[in-house]
């Protein structure tokens, strides 16, 4: 048979055919293209208008996966501090993990992290290898056949690695260009240092100078929230009030920068005895609030007693050579059952006046101790 070239020289009806079916695949593949284009565009432009942290992670995690049709995506950030994890907890009403996401909390695992890229500030693409990326891009599937790895910097910092795998071992061949990727890389690290700071400025205004924990501003709109939860779904809400016994004499005597530490050593003491999931704050003065969700009155009273117990065995170094005991007392209540055309402002208001009536009678009985409301 006379090869192609000889018959379409010699038939210009047959190569008219050929060449208009390698156009068409050329504007197939040029409008395949435009659309993904399309696509990321739009994705760039939710990722620069959201200033949620969560939000930011579920596009990054579940829509690129789906929009560029890739078998993994993963988002690994460093979280020395766990800030990170605080801010995700807080936007996460339903305590869900957030799958794929990977906090690296420890200073190894940064280091690690920055071993692996070796310096370099350009995405890497290549084969999957086991040794070196399990730890961003490891699969309960199974493995990907190559890889993009993509360093976020700011400022000189590596601060995560956002993490594209593909069962294609050609989907991210090395001598590929990168240019994309670098983008990408360089929007999402912007957009992730964007959110952290416009939380920071809402934790600024939510949180307690002296102590690091949560003020009342943001405890009584956590309380709303939390009320209303446990009342849509009959879950137990406890509410604890704390006070310092005889604060004043501490101020008089040991003066009022002794009395802030006594305030911060408390507050770390109370914290040390709660879930991520409950709610500390600084009410104001020497008093101090907790809710803890789906908690019992037994438990509830459990973990009140224990709070006692620790501050009231606590040694406070408030002079050279000298040591000071503190006691404290609580009071608890609990959110009542379903109320027919119950507000849920009038339940918070009710729930906390009620704990802070019951402190009020353990300072009237002798103080260091728990009562609970009726």
């Amino acid at each position: 048979m006379p090869p192609l070239r000889f018959i379409m020289d010699n038939d210009p009806h047959i190569e008219n055919q050929y060449l208009r079916r390698q156009l068409q695949t050329l504007l197939a593949e040029a409008r395949h293209n435009e659309e993904k284009m399309r696509r990321f565009d739009r994705l760039e432009r939710r990722l620069i208008g959201t200033h949620s942290l969560s939000e930011l992670v579920r596009i990054l995690l579940l829509e690129y996966k789906s929009a560029f049709d890739l078998d993994a995506v993963t988002l690994a950030l460093t979280d020395p501090e766990y800030e990170v994890a605080r801010i995700l907890d807080a936007e996460n009403k339903n305590g869900d993990e957030v799958a794929d996401l990977i906090l690296l909390d420890s200073v190894d695992s940064a280091i690690a992290l920055e071993n692996m890229y070796g310096g370099a500030t350009v995405p890497f693409l290549g084969a999957y290898d086991v040794e070196r990326h399990r730890v961003l891009l490891g699969l309960s599937s199974g493995k990907p056949a190559s890889v993009a790895l993509l360093p976020l910097m700011r400022q000189g910092e590596l601060i995560g690695s956002l993490n594209l795998g593909s069962c294609e071992a050609g989907r991210f061949a090395g001598d590929s260009g990168t240019s994309f990727l670098e983008r990408l890389a360089a929007i999402v690290a912007i957009c992730l240092e964007n959110a952290l700071n416009h939380e920071r400025l809402k934790l600024v205004g939510l949180t307690d100078p002296l102590t690091g924990i949560n003020n009342r501003r943001y405890f009584e709109h956590r309380c709303l929230e939390e009320v209303a939860y446990a009342h849509r779904h009959s879950m137990p809400l406890a509410c604890l009030f704390f006070d310092v016994d005889k604060f004043k004499r501490i101020n008089d005597t040991f003066g009022h920068r002794a009395g802030d530490e006594v305030l911060k050593r408390v507050s770390t003491l109370i914290k040390s005895h709660l879930r991520a999931s409950d709610i500390l704050a600084r009410f104001g003065g020497e008093e101090f609030v907790v809710l803890l969700p789906q908690t019992a009155v037994r438990q509830a009273r459990d973990i009140a007693e224990r709070i006692r117990a620790t501050i009231g065995a606590w040694a406070f170094p408030l002079l050279p050579n000298e040591t000071v005991t503190i006691t404290i007392s609580i009071g608890i209540s609990m959110l009542p059952g379903k109320t027919a055309d119950a507000e849920v402002s009038d339940l918070a208001g009710n729930l906390i006046a009620s704990a802070d009536g019951a402190l009020y009678r353990a300072k009237e009985n002798g103080r260091n101790q728990v009562v609970i409301a009726a």
